[in-house]
């Protein structure tokens, strides 16, 4: 049986953070939801390595990196 949300890169992403956002109990509001999501996705991005190329392997460079996602 196929699993669902695997038919393509992006569907398969979707049906990931479609899980985690499920046990957040949905948003009250259109911001929160945006800044939630946007954090969600950074950090993934962050774990699977994606983003190394902002940081090029400085410490200080993940926050950097959140800093500018953030716009903090």
């Amino acid at each position: 049986r196929q699993i669902k949300y695997r038919n393509n890169v992006i569907e398969c992403d979707h049906g990931k953070l479609k899980r985690i956002i499920g046990a957040t109990l949905g948003f009250k509001s259109m911001k929160t939801a945006y800044a939630t999501i946007k954090g969600i996705e950074v950090m993934r991005a962050l774990r699977k390595g994606q983003a190394s190329a902002f940081y090029y392997g400085d410490p200080l460079g993940e926050m950097r990196l959140v800093s500018r996602v953030f716009e903090m």
